[in-house]
């Protein structure tokens, strides 16, 4: 049973308060780096299908109910990775999982601080967040993943143009204009024709497109549930539409409710 391996991997800064079969009840006692505090929380470590889910234990008590943007999702539990409570069959991934319960703590209160998610720790929503894994894939292939990661803090690039089009066999249009990705030969640009990396550009183009597309659908579908933004961030796709497609860290919404069913809107696979 997977809790039993979480039960095992028990770090010393949670405190378990019950134990059932399916729960375990415990405190989080979170020493914060070069600070002043401690992060207390009363959190609901349980069994959900198979996988291991967490929530406080009455949500909203520390934070937001539902805040997307803060990676607390549409069914009120945390997302703290990606698939992170699949496949947890040892103590190893016991304790893997308790890192990443850790460290999400703490960006929660980075969050609670600055109104912001780190660009860097962000991973788009649901279905969208496997296009941006290929993107960023693409962008460290042509050397420019820092710029990919400014991009999600909200600065242009040329990679999220909506003009640039590909022809039929994946390769930039108007091939005599410069290679955007900025290569050069003999200190001079070369053109979209000459790149070395071409599958990598088409890969980086479409796949962000891909990744705005599916931000831009998660944040209509939650709207359309009645999803309301918390305000506890500077931005957020359910008060800002126009950012749906831009991963920043934003203020965020209430979670999946209405004439949905609850659950149905979820910021990303925990």
């Amino acid at each position: 049973m997977p809790l039993d391996h979480i039960l095992n991997a028990v770090p010393d800064w949670f405190q378990v308060r019950s134990r059932a079969e399916s729960e375990i009840l415990g405190t989080t006692y979170v020493q914060l780096d070069n600070a002043v505090g401690v992060i207390e929380v009363d959190l609901r470590v349980h069994d959900q299908g198979g996988e291991v889910a967490v929530q406080e234990q009455v949500p909203g008590t520390c934070y937001p109910r539902i805040c997307h943007e803060r990676h607390l999702q549409s069914d009120e539990h945390f997302c703290i990775g990606f698939k992170a409570g699949k496949g947890i069959v040892s103590t190893d991934h016991a304790t893997v999982w308790w890192g990443l319960l850790r460290h999400f703590l703490k960006l929660q209160r980075v969050a609670q601080r600055t109104g912001r998610w780190p660009p860097q720790q962000e991973l788009a929503h649901g279905a969208a967040g496997p296009h941006q894994l290929a993107a960023v894939a693409a962008a460290k292939e042509l050397g420019i993943e820092n710029e990919y990661m400014e991009m999600l803090a909200g600065q242009p690039a040329w990679f999220s143009n909506s003009g640039l089009q590909l022809n039929a066999r994946d390769r930039l249009k108007n091939s005599w204009l410069p290679c955007p990705v900025g290569c050069r030969k003999n200190r001079k640009r070369i053109s979209r024709a000459d790149c070395c990396r071409p599958e990598a550009v088409a890969t980086l183009i479409k796949q962000e497109r891909h990744r705005r597309k599916k931000t831009a659908d998660f944040y209509w579908l939650a709207r359309a549930c009645g999803e309301k933004c918390c305000g506890t961030m500077l931005r957020c796709g359910l008060r800002d539409p126009a950012s749906d497609g831009v991963l920043c860290s934003g203020n965020s919404g209430s979670g999946s409710q209405g004439s949905f069913q609850r659950g149905a809107v979820n910021s990303g696979e925990a």
